[in-house]
């Protein structure tokens, strides 16, 4: 009786033991698939009402704190990611959708990837070190009040989408680009205003640490 007791111990050990093992195993498959796979950048083409640099972000997070909306938008690209954080502030634009400040926070390598990218397909050279902000500030204008406050309505824009113009400083010089951020949909672009401005938001964007 005794030999048949030990064997049902061991047993009920044996028994905890693989549920416990086999719980492990489901919480970490769980939680190692329970993101969405990373979603490829899309390159706006001129066909797309662009000037061929405009890209496209898949969004995989949305949270918020006191003074902000945040946006994680992080794609692939080849074999590398690219993305940044995106603040969008809760404090209100003014009646003409003026505002201050949207603003750009560097992800680390995705963020330097995105720098890198973004001279490649602005055909600006920069330097192979160089780094992503760590922050980027920039004044805007929401595009959709503006035309409210001028045309009485605020066009025929997806609703789904908030449009805004950012206006860039650097120490010589300004740019603007637009931002389109798609909550519903899970996309942000960053779309350019005018060919010219593009050596200037790569300066804004670019690290000015050594």
């Amino acid at each position: 009786m005794k030999t048949i007791d030990q064997h049902m111990k061991k047993l009920a050990v044996l028994f905890i033991a693989l549920t416990q093992i086999g719980c492990s195993f489901n919480q970490n498959k769980s939680s190692g698939s329970s993101g969405s796979a990373i979603k490829p950048l899309i390159v706006l083409t001129d066909k797309d009402d662009g000037w061929g640099a405009d890209i496209r972000l898949a969004i995989i997070n949305i949270s918020e704190n006191d003074s902000s909306k945040i946006y994680k938008a992080v794609s692939s690209d080849n074999k590398d990611n690219v993305g940044l954080l995106i603040f969008v502030t809760k404090k209100k634009a003014n009646s003409q959708g003026f505002g201050n400040a949207i603003t750009f926070k560097s992800l680390g390598t995705e963020s330097d990837n995105l720098l890198h990218k973004l001279s490649a397909l602005y055909k600006k050279k920069i330097a192979a070190e160089s780094k992503f902000a760590d922050t980027v500030s920039a004044s805007f204008v929401d595009l959709k009040l503006f035309a409210k406050s001028v045309a009485g309505s605020s066009g025929e824009g997806d609703s789904n989408v908030d449009e805004y113009k950012l206006f860039f400083e650097t120490k010589n010089d300004e740019g603007e680009l637009f931002l389109n951020i798609n909550g519903a949909d899970k996309w942000v672009e960053l779309k350019e205003k005018d060919l010219d401005y593009r050596s200037v938001v790569l300066e804004a964007l670019t690290s000015s640490r050594p």
